[in-house]
This record gives structure tokens, C-alpha cells and sequence, in this order.
């Protein structure tokens, strides 16, 4: 599979993110941010990390990292899916990291923890989608008898890749008078 557009909709949409995130805010934030955001273990256990906010605020921190996570999941080898939400973590510390000094932006715990919540949820769909897909493919088999398995395997196969069982084989055709002349002469010598 050429995952190159599906790296160029990544990179196209963590620029979204990136612009959404430590962007310019025409907004005015309001500023319950613990000094030291989460670098701060005080932050971490403050009530107000965890008491303040919007219902609104949260969910879209899940939304944004959504697509983060089914991208991250989509892009990295299947047996490697537990690297995509580490991907997904990665990415949300550095944009909390990088809002810290930002006067109109908020490092704040609970930001990190919806952002991975939502990282988490995206890798979880494409791995869902992919067990369902696999699930298909493997009841599609299974109900097949072994004569109509045969036959889809090979219904793309030009017809001189295998012998039919009910055409005669044209190669074996030319040769039936040289080999039944030497069968009745090998039961002559016997």
C-alpha cells in the first residue's frame, strides 16, 4: 500500500492542529493555568485542573486528537499500533510544551489528558475497523466449499494456468497415439 497521500492528509492536518492549537488566539482565554502548566506536578492535582472548564472545551480536545490517532494508526505497521498512541501523546506534550510561554494559550493537564483520550479513541476505531474488516474476509471463506475456494482462486487465471476437468488437454491430445502405440507394445513384451 503507498501510504504517501495518507502522510501528506497526516502532515496537512497536524499543521491544522498545530495552527488551532499555539495559532493566534482572536479569543480571549480564560487563564486558570497553574504556573509551570504541566511541567508542575502541582498542576497535575490542583482542583482547579480538573473542576474548571467547559463540557464544550473538553470534548473538542477528544474531536482534534481523534483523527490524530486513526492517522497515526492508519501510517504505522498493524502489529505497531500501540506506537500510534504514543505518537498521539508525543504530539499533544510538544503542542502543551510549546504553549507554556504563550501569554494567550493555557498548558494545562487536563488538555494533555483529553488530546491522548482522543488519540486513543482514533486508534481504537481502525483497529476495530480492521478486526470487522478481517472478520469478513475470513466468514467470506469459510462458507465456501473447497470446489467454489478453488474456483474464485483461480477465476482471474488465464485458462492455459490450469487443467480443466472436463476439456481435454490439447497437449496431451497431440501425443495419445505415440503413447497408447507404446502402452500395447509394453504389453506385448510382458
Amino acid at each position: 500500500m503507498d501510504r504517501r497521500p495518507l502522510g501528506l492528509v497526516a502532515a496537512a492536518y497536524a499543521a491544522v492542529v498545530l495552527w488551532v492549537t499555539i495559532g493566534p488566539a482572536p479569543w480571549r482565554t480564560a487563564s486558570h493555568q497553574v504556573d509551570g502548566g504541566i511541567l508542575n506536578p502541582d498542576a497535575w492535582t490542583a482542583s482547579v485542573t480538573w473542576t474548571t472548564g467547559y463540557l464544550a472545551e473538553i470534548a473538542f480536545n477528544v474531536a482534534l486528537f481523534i483523527p490524530v490517532g486513526a492517522l497515526a494508526a492508519l501510517l504505522i505497521a498493524r502489529r505497531l499500533w500501540p506506537l500510534a498512541m504514543l505518537a498521539g501523546l508525543g504530539f499533544a506534550t510538544v503542542i502543551e510544551l510549546i504553549q507554556l510561554p504563550e501569554p494567550d494559550r493555557i498548558s494545562d493537564p487536563r488538555d494533555l489528558v483529553m488530546n491522548t483520550a482522543g488519540t486513543v479513541v482514533g486508534v481504537v476505531l481502525v483497529q476495530t475497523a480492521r478486526m470487522v474488516r478481517r472478520a469478513g474476509a475470513v466468514a467470506a471463506t469459510e462458507v465456501r466449499s473447497p470446489v467454489e475456494a478453488i474456483d474464485a482462486a483461480t477465476a482471474d487465471l488465464p485458462a492455459f494456468a490450469y487443467p480443466s476437468a472436463t476439456a481435454p488437454d490439447p497437449a496431451r491430445a497431440n501425443h495419445e497415439p505415440a503413447l497408447a502405440a507404446m502402452g500395447s507394445s509394453a504389453d506385448r513384451a510382458a
